[in-house]
């Protein structure tokens, strides 16, 4: 029975929970930038960097010098290439990493030297201007002649005349060869993953007519930037999610209240 002087609460009122599509747009700013964050990290770290401590590379990359190195699945090493790669794939040489110049691929035919002291890839006399100036061509030439064969690659030193390659074991089997499966990757940079500069490849070989340009990798400049940019977009998403969060719930609070 009811009172008429007691008469009943009146009903709860429901506040209707509006969507917010500000919110939406910033959790997924958050989300894609998280997803290519990740990504780019994953691709920077996928490079590697080896100090170099010889100097058969010197005027190219001089003693004490970090490179950035890479082998991507399904890349290919070309003629002029900067390798790194196991220094047991020389006869008789203990563990370790080499870096040298790749002179010759699998199917070539090299051999020094012609009149000028250059050596020659298939019948083609190669200039090539990264070799150390301060050697002279003549003390750099090293007569020798070889059959690359295929899956392997000839290398060399850019300080000819300082420089243990595969010009010295072109009478042992494999002719002085590296094996593919020896090699670390292709040096795509200068400095450390973080902070890098490239290198610019050669073009002495295609130069000479013979195919296949060499290496130029721009991706660690492109995956620092996709890591980078992620973040940042991360930040604008999860900050603007709170706020926008924040915003939504005080606007539901104050409505209740509005109500009552």
């Amino acid at each position: 029975m009811t009172d008429p002087d007691f008469p009943p609460p009146p009903a709860p009122v429901q506040v209707k929970r509006r969507f917010s599509p500000l919110l939406a747009i910033f959790l997924v700013l958050a989300v894609v930038g998280a997803v290519a964050g990740a990504i780019g990290v994953v691709k920077v770290l996928g490079y590697r960097m080896v100090a170099v401590s010889g100097g058969s590379m010197a005027g190219t990359i001089p003693p004490g010098t970090t490179v950035v190195y890479s082998w991507g699945d399904g890349r290919e090493i070309h003629r002029g290439d900067l390798v790194v790669f196991q220094a047991d794939a020389l006869p008789g040489l203990p563990p370790g990493r080499l870096l040298k110049r790749v002179i010759a691929v699998g199917g070539d035919r090299v051999r020094c030297c012609d009149p000028g002291h250059r050596i020659e890839v298939n019948g083609k006399p190669i200039t090539e201007p990264y070799l150390d100036a301060k050697v002279s061509p003549a003390a750099a030439a090293m007569p020798f002649s070889a059959h690359v064969p295929q899956g392997t690659i000839f290398v060399a030193g850019d300080r000819r005349d300082n420089s243990n390659d595969s010009r010295f074991y072109v009478s042992t089997p494999g002719a002085g060869a590296i094996p593919l499966s020896k090699v670390n990757g292709v040096v795509v940079a200068t400095g450390s993953i973080f902070a890098s500069e490239s290198l610019r490849p050669t073009t002495a070989f295609t130069d000479a007519g013979l195919p296949g340009s060499s290496t130029e990798d721009t991706g660690l400049t492109t995956d620092r930037y996709l890591a980078a940019g992620g973040a940042a977009v991360f930040l604008l998403g999860f900050i603007g999610a709170i706020v926008a969060g924040v915003r939504s719930a005080a606007r539901r609070r104050k409505a209740a209240a509005a109500a009552h």
